[in-house]
């Protein structure tokens, strides 16, 4: 390689990362670079785009020693095979190697093995889609440790509109009255805020920003270039994928399936299949998978990340399904969870977490569809509630 060309990738990506500095990091953000500052090793950091993982590879380039940092997009642009730049930085002295935006490059994966396996320095990676990224980090085995950067919570997000601090709590507080009762009381005074938050403060580019197209600019730089770097598209596939993604944020959660997709659109079922999947691997949609027996052939449910729900339906002029925001908002904070599928004659609760059953609704929800059920929770859209089984909905934003 050429000392010009290294020059330039490294001034190109070091003026990204100081425009990428922040004086205030997200909480999660600090939590995570706490942990990777502490460890060696293959670390990957997945996220939506606009949740912040170019300012958190910043925060690191300012903390590690011997660090680079490294834009894949730039790398891209200027024709430099990885392992070609990563051979050549550690030849420099660079034994820290922060690497953003690496889904935009193809195998990058077996570039990372080969120099990790020969040098054993500490790689960080950044990209757009924790499916993505874990599917091909199976390539790095043992070698690679997650830490997933989602969209703000509702606990981060005060932090930044009130500058309140508040207690990160784990699920089994949330569902003890006495003890979930302490936090309700600290955050009532301040629920003015989760309805703009839901609807378009969730992603950390749109809050900080105030722009209405953020979502829109990251829909459309999504369809079009990181569905690219993920399979063979062509017109016809990113027109579709905007037509279905319109379709997931105008529609309850309930009537999304592949048979309505597959019908509207003229497409087949496999299609739809391989088009929803390909969606989720750039993180744009979340797919819930079903819960109990014969759940090989039933069909997931399909969620949207914090916010883009609202911002595509107001795109489109369209008011967002308030079931479908309250889904979007419990997936997105419980994370790993599964959804009971329901039958056509017969209701059934939404979601498993653990051995945990909870049902999502609006203030007058009742017990009918949970009664069977030993573990199971109402999480309903209320202030305080004085029942052991219902939980109000905005607690749950506490668990990041």
């Amino acid at each position: 390689m050429e000392e010009r060309t290294f020059a330039y990738i490294l001034k190109i990506s070091e003026r990204i990362a100081r425009a990428s500095k922040v004086k205030k990091l997200r909480p999660l953000s600090k939590e995570i670079a706490e942990n990777v500052l502490k460890r060696e090793g293959v670390i990957i950091i997945p996220g939506v785009r606009g949740s912040g993982k170019t300012t958190l590879l910043s925060e690191l380039y300012s903390k590690e020693k011997n660090a680079i940092f490294i834009n894949a997009e730039v790398l891209a642009k200027q024709g430099v095979s990885l392992l070609d730049y990563l051979h050549y930085s550690y030849a420099k002295g660079f034994r820290v190697f922060l690497i953003d935006e690496i889904h935009i490059l193809p195998e990058w994966e077996k570039d990372v093995k080969i120099f990790y396996d020969e040098t054993k320095s500490k790689i960080v990676i950044s990209g757009s889609s924790a499916i993505a990224l874990r599917v091909k980090g199976s390539e790095l085995s043992r070698r690679a440790t997650f830490y997933e950067l989602k969209p703000l919570s509702f606990r981060e997000y005060l932090y930044f509109r009130v500058g309140r601090n508040f207690p990160k709590r784990r699920l089994e507080y949330l569902l003890d009255l006495k003890k979930r009762r302490k936090l309700e009381k600290m955050v009532v005074p301040y629920l003015d805020y989760f309805l703009p938050y839901l609807q378009f403060d969730a992603l950390p580019a749109a809050f900080f920003e105030r722009k209405e197209d953020v979502y829109i600019n990251i829909v459309e730089r999504t369809l079009r270039y990181d569905l690219a770097y993920i399979r063979p598209i062509d017109n016809f596939y990113i027109d579709v994928s905007y037509k279905i993604l319109k379709f997931i944020s105008l529609s309850p959660p309930s009537k999304v399936s592949y048979s309505r997709i597959s019908s509207q659109f003229g497409v087949s079922i496999n299609f739809v299949r391989d088009l929803l999947y390909s969606l989720e691997q750039t993180g744009i949609i979340y797919r819930v998978a079903p819960y109990g027996k014969g759940k090989v052939r039933k069909e997931e449910k399909v969620l949207m990340p914090l916010s883009f729900r609202s911002a595509l339906c107001l795109h489109y002029n369209e008011n967002p399904d308030k079931g479908g925001l309250r889904e979007d908002f419990f997936v997105q904070h419980v994370g790993k969870c599964f959804y009971f599928k329901t039958g056509i004659e017969r209701r059934t609760p939404d979601f498993v977490v653990d051995d945990c059953v909870f049902e999502i609704g609006g203030p007058s929800k009742g017990f009918e569809q949970i009664k069977k059920y030993k573990k199971a929770f109402l999480v309903k859209e209320a202030i305080l509630l004085e029942k052991e089984k219902e939980v109000p909905i905005y607690l749950f934003g506490f668990l990041y």
